[in-house]
């Protein structure tokens, strides 16, 4: 994924890309030319690995960031379902949020991204406020390990904080959280035009972090829809063959191809983040069923290729 430094009429650019929590990731990371990556510490039920085994690769990561240079810009937790159905705090998955960024202040991270699964038993108010408060929590937990904090604006496991809606409700009470934005989330509430240079425009002096990802979609958003079949597949596993052809039919009118050659209007977007004199990372995020193996490895090449076009 790529980062933007903004220092006065000079910038520095660095790149970064996400990827596995190993060493292998940043000899991966340094043979593209880039120069931070980003772990994505999920639970293990939305495509993650138990904490307690990354965290064993801890000595072998840090050997490779001497040797290759290349550094740990952040780590996130997506899908964390960490509220009862009363709004407090479930005392496990606390214990694994912090386990993530004590494991990326281990490392050096400078960012930690941050979210909060919606709880249907409770009101949407009551849900607004009990984020505000387990979030005052994690910043604050982040902060004290020397890290930054970004909600993302993923709808992944039940995040709901990733809109202007929740936003105008919940950084004002929650000091020091910021935006870890990726336009392409913007298509699953704007359509096939996306929100993205609409929400950065207003919001884009509160982006700490962001997602380099293409995307195309033909009309509204199936996105809601393939989640909440996710959903049902995990609980009923006897449907798995039912939904899974749902999400083929959902797959043809959407696709994350590399960023250039995707729906975004890169140029525009870029020059939001310009606008607001964004000083944060921006990250490439390799997320296409499409665009695998070799295929895959030259969409990254030609979206390093592109960004860095971007950069002036």
């Amino acid at each position: 994924r790529d980062l933007v430094r903004s220092r006065g009429l000079g910038d520095v650019y660095k790149r970064q890309i996400i990827g596995a929590p190993e060493a292998k990731t940043l000899v991966h990371a340094k043979e593209l030319g880039l120069d931070f990556v980003e772990f994505d510490l999920n639970p293990t039920e939305f495509f993650g690995r138990p904490l307690d085994e990354v965290v064993k690769n801890q000595d072998e990561i840090k050997k490779a960031i001497e040797e290759t240079g290349v550094e740990v810009g952040a780590v996130g937790r997506w899908a964390s379902h960490i509220l009862d159905e009363n709004g407090d705090v479930i005392e496990a998955e606390w214990s694994e949020v912090k386990k993530a960024i004590d494991f990326g202040a281990a490392l050096g991270a400078k960012h930690y991204l941050c979210s909060v699964a919606y709880v249907p038993q409770l009101s949407y108010y009551k849900n607004i406020t009990a984020a505000i408060k387990v979030l005052n929590r994690i910043v604050s937990y982040a902060k004290e390990n020397g890290m930054k904090c970004g909600i993302v604006n993923c709808m992944m496991g039940g995040n709901y904080i990733r809109t202007p809606e929740q936003w105008k409700l919940v950084l004002d009470e929650v000091p020091g959280l910021g935006i870890k934005y990726d336009p392409s989330h913007s298509f699953v509430h704007g359509g096939d035009k996306g929100a993205y240079l609409k929400e950065g425009m207003e919001w884009g002096d509160k982006f700490v972090y962001c997602h380099v990802k293409g995307v195309i979609q033909y009309g509204d958003s199936h996105e809601p829809s393939e989640w909440k079949n996710r959903e049902l597949m995990v609980r009923h596993p006897e449907l798995k063959d039912e939904l899974m052809g749902d999400f083929a039919a959902d797959r043809r009118y959407y696709d994350n191809p590399p960023a250039g050659i995707d729906s975004i209007n890169w140029r525009a977007f870029f020059a939001v983040l310009y606008q607001h004199d964004y000083d944060g990372y921006l990250a490439i995020e390799p997320h296409s069923m499409t665009w695998q193996g070799e295929k895959g490895e030259k969409g990254v090449k030609y979206t390093i290729k592109y960004i860095r076009d971007l950069m002036l």
